[in-house]
């Protein structure tokens, strides 16, 4: 095990030592839950793109269309 000493201001603490009371947990098995679900989030993949994952023509023809509509149409009506 590693200790790591963290200088924390006085606020961002009390809402620690909150949180993980209100869990019935410690400061360090909060922290420990904090940095695994993190690194899941970031070993996940994004389920938006991933639903595209096996249509590079659709996305492709969607790009395209976003491109070509960004050429004539304009982004923003003048007012009045």
């Amino acid at each position: 095990m590693t200790v790591v000493k963290l200088d924390l201001d006085n606020q961002t603490f009390e809402s620690i030592k909150r949180i993980a009371a209100r869990r019935r947990a410690t400061v360090e098995t909060l922290i420990q839950d904090l940095v695994q679900r993190l690194v899941a989030i970031e070993t996940t993949a994004d389920p938006l793109l991933g639903m595209f994952a096996q249509e590079p023509d659709l996305m492709d023809a969607v790009t395209t269309a976003a491109m070509s509509a960004r050429e004539t149409d304009p982004l923003r009506l003048p007012v009045g």
